[in-house]
């Protein structure tokens, strides 16, 4: 009886099963060579063979360095596990599957998650991750943000050209500190927001600063200025104005000890100001009014004396002769 051997010597003939998830979730935001190196060894992977991890970086043309970065990106990836042994490490490669919805309150499969991560993709140009759409949904739990105002997060971040994740989870958590929940009061708090960039620009053209980003630093003393001390941007300008007089050039801490002064002596408003410096002058000139005439110690009635007499009396006070 005949019998039928089935080679399969031939590499060329096989296939290597890639997750169309990988491709449009991992591939599309990473390296091209880290890729091609996840690739790769998937195949080796996937058919049980075992390779160097020189003998991989040959077949790439990359370096054992680079090799290295590309495998250490999928382990952060969550694609691929590193076991380290004697200096040397094996790769297992992890099933790729969508991420579950690890107890939130919505699933990644309900229409209305569907739809707000597909906006966020239009606004992103790119897939998400799957790190990001488990973050945006951990805040619906942790923050109780509807979907509608993680879709206006990250719009509000896309248009600052900040688009990281952890860029994303500082501005999530500065809304959720200033208690915002719903749509409304994103919309309230960002044309607040928008007011007082408009005051920083306003304060720094005045100073002649560059005006299109002010630090961190200039923000928070700037905000003390107007929420603490309670100055409105025209005293600001009047004591950069008293600033630069004094230094020629603007300076945020001289700036701050002359408000503090003005908050500390209860000048509140221009007009506050106006009234102070117009009773100082009053003053001033007061005090300059007054002027002595030239010989004013000779204006004086003058006293006449005896020389004569005054002379006894000395004599007289030496020997004892005069009554104390």
């Amino acid at each position: 009886m005949s019998v039928f051997k089935f080679l399969g010597e031939n590499d060329d003939w096989g296939s290597t099963p890639l997750s169309n998830y990988f491709i449009n979730h991992f591939m599309l935001d990473a390296p091209g060579e880290y890729v091609k190196v996840y690739i790769l060894g998937l195949k080796y992977c996937f058919y049980g063979n075992q390779i160097p991890l020189k003998e991989l970086a040959d077949k790439l043309f990359m370096s054992d360095l680079e090799i290295d970065k590309a495998l250490k990106y999928w382990e952060k990836s969550g694609l691929v596990k590193l076991k380290y042994i004697d200096g040397e490490y094996t790769v297992e490669y992890l099933p790729v599957v969508p991420p579950s919805s690890n107890g939130h309150s919505l699933s990644l499969y309900d229409p209305q998650v569907k739809q707000a991560f597909e906006a966020i993709e239009l606004t992103l140009g790119r897939p998400l991750t799957p790190t990001e759409m488990e973050t945006y949904l951990s805040w619906v739990d942790e923050y109780g943000f509807s979907l509608e105002v993680i879709t206006m997060l990250v719009s509000y971040c896309a248009s600052k050209n900040k688009t990281s994740l952890k860029y994303m989870e500082k501005v999530a958590i500065a809304w959720h500190d200033a208690g915002l929940k719903t749509a409304l009061d994103v919309e309230e708090y960002l044309k607040a927001e928008s007011r007082r960039w408009q005051d920083y620009r306003r304060i720094l053209k005045a100073l002649g600063m560059k005006e299109e980003e002010p630090t961190e630093v200039q923000r928070e003393m700037m905000d003390r200025w107007m929420d603490e001390l309670g100055f409105d941007v025209d005293m600001i300008i009047k004591a950069g104005e008293e600033c630069i007089a004094k230094l020629n050039e603007p300076s945020f801490p001289y700036i701050n000890r002359i408000l503090i002064n003005w908050f500390n002596e209860g000048i509140r408003s221009v007009e506050d100001l106006e009234s102070k410096k117009s009773s100082s002058k009053k003053k001033t000139a007061a005090t300059s009014a007054f002027k002595a005439p030239k010989n004013y110690f000779n204006s004086y009635s003058q006293r006449t004396y005896d020389i004569e007499d005054l002379e006894k009396k000395l004599l007289a006070h030496s020997r004892g002769e005069l009554n104390e």
